[in-house]
């Protein structure tokens, strides 16, 4: 053989579920990060809301430097504050607040105190009565409006309890009538893209017309990172088919919704977000206190260990660990239990009822030619016993259309740019691997042959499956499907990349 193919055993080994994990104090070091991507991390999250830009800059630096040394594709979620109130910082520690006790939110700015603290950006005042419910870090802190006076919300407190730096504000069925592009929505935005970051987080999105206008600055910055619509309040609920179709992925970002919404409506919810999702073939995340009791202790419970099993069984491509990681006293433990959970539950997967959701039983999203490939590239396989799918792909399209269909063995998406091989990281059971070097349709087919015997995938006499866009170097297309017995040979049979 004359090049090398390899895949490292760790990343043979983790979930088909892909494992986002938040990056923080707890996780900062390029040791840190290392440990979380040998143990299951596909995807580093950052939390523009919180941190510096310095923090990011470093965080950003430290994954790509990891990614480059183990010869894996880490994709980098940057999550933007979005119109989303969030009180301000302390005047010395936390403070504990009593029941009765009189609170006021400020405008201007306000360290907090036991007689109240600033929310920003400022804007409150204007979306909320007197009556009104307004609850601090997803429902910890609960207060009732008394009066609005000019810019102060004056309140009572109906439930005590801590309140911390930077937490969310919420006022359960007032909707936030700022403009998406508060000045720190705006500002991690720049940094988002000057980053070149490969998913960016749509926090607190209300309709497709917010997700459009974060589309135009990525498009004018000649970015290709992809857009995550986090689904985090009612009125995203109920716009949830038009943004989906609009978003390149989804996030079922259920601290906020639990707040939004009546709490037990919110499993449904998650649901029938999955289930939408997967119809589109959309990437879908499910996030917020999956093994949230690991940010202090050494194991999950058992209620938290049968969510994420459960979120999986359900469909879902991406589960999220956030403070667990990011600032929890056990980060590579609970990579290590989230990555068990997910392989257990992929066990009991309903293929045939994933398949069908994309295939069209239930609906015919953007349902196409490339599609259909796909599809059958997943039933061939199935039928034939293969051992491994190698989807070359230009843009991503074509791994991203196959995975869809969730295919019962491995998929190894195949790509000669780096941020390709990154943007599929959070793509269900796909491999990236970023290669060059095919300019014909049978180099293809012989270094697929390869790569398939080399890394251990399959073994001489068995089968694999090429999907391929044609024609070569152009992205976008699927529409070539062959079944290699390997290995395959190697010919000088040429064909010009551009016919």
């Amino acid at each position: 053989m004359t090049q090398h193919y390899e895949i490292p055993s760790f990343v043979k080994n983790r979930p088909r579920t892909r494992i986002v994990c938040t990056i923080g104090p707890a996780t900062s070091t390029a040791t840190m990060v290392e440990r979380l991507v040998r143990q299951g991390m596909s995807v580093a999250r950052l939390n523009l809301s919180h941190g510096s830009r310095a923090d990011h800059e470093g965080f950003v630096s430290v994954v790509r430097q990891v990614s480059e040394k183990l010869g894996v594709s880490i994709g980098i979620l940057a999550d933007l504050p979005g119109p989303k109130y969030r009180v301000g910082v302390m005047d010395g520690p936390d403070i504990q607040l009593q029941r009765g006790a009189d609170f006021t939110l400020f405008a201007k700015v306000h360290k907090g105190t036991q007689e109240g603290i600033n929310v920003w950006p400022i804007g409150l005042h204007s979306d909320v009565k007197p009556g009104a419910k307004i609850l601090l870090d997803e429902g910890k802190v609960e207060l009732r409006v008394v009066e609005v006076a000019g810019t102060e919300i004056r309140c009572k407190v109906v439930l005590g309890g801590d309140v911390k730096d930077n937490k969310a504000v919420t006022a359960p069925g007032h909707t936030s009538t700022l403009d998406y592009f508060t000045d720190e929505t705006l500002a991690a935005l720049e940094f988002a893209l000057e980053a070149k970051v490969d998913f960016i987080g749509l926090s607190y999105i209300r309709d497709t017309g917010d997700l459009e206008r974060v589309r135009e600055r990525v498009k004018a910055a000649k970015r290709s990172c992809l857009l995550v619509a986090k689904i985090e309040i009612k009125q995203a609920v109920d716009n949830l088919n038009s943004i989906l179709d609009a978003s390149d992925a989804v996030m079922v970002a259920r601290g906020d919704l639990g707040v939004e919404l009546p709490i037990e409506m919110v499993p449904g919810v998650q649901k029938r977000i999955i289930r939408r999702a997967n119809e589109r073939g959309k990437p879908v995340i499910t996030a917020t206190q999956m093994l949230e009791s690991m940010i202090e202790a050494s194991t999950p419970t058992r209620a938290e260990a049968t969510d994420v099993h459960n979120a999986v069984r359900d469909g879902t491509d991406a589960i999220m660990l956030s403070g667990e990681t990011s600032i929890g006293r056990n980060p590579i433990r609970v990579v290590q239990y989230m990555a068990r959970i997910a392989k257990r539950a992929e066990k009991f997967l309903d293929y045939a009822d994933l398949a069908g959701r994309r295939q069209g039983r239930t609906t015919r999203h953007e349902y196409g030619v490339g599609e259909a490939i796909a599809y059958s590239a997943v039933v061939a396989g199935h039928d034939l016993n293969a051992k491994v799918i190698l989807a070359f792909t230009e843009s991503g399209a074509t791994a991203a259309r196959v995975a869809a269909f969730r295919p019962r063995i491995p998929v190894i998406s195949v790509s000669p740019d780096p941020a390709v091989g990154r943007r599929m990281s959070l793509r269900w059971g796909v491999v990236p691997l970023v290669l060059s070097g095919f300019n014909t349709v049978q180099d293809m087919f012989y270094i697929g042959s390869e790569l398939a015997l080399e890394t251990g995938y399959a073994r001489k006499t068995e089968l694999a499956i090429a999907v391929v866009g044609m024609p070569i170097g152009v992205g976008g297309s699927t529409n070539l499907l062959r079944v290699i017995t390997l290995p395959e040979p190697k010919t000088d049979v040429r064909l010009d990349r551009n016919h």
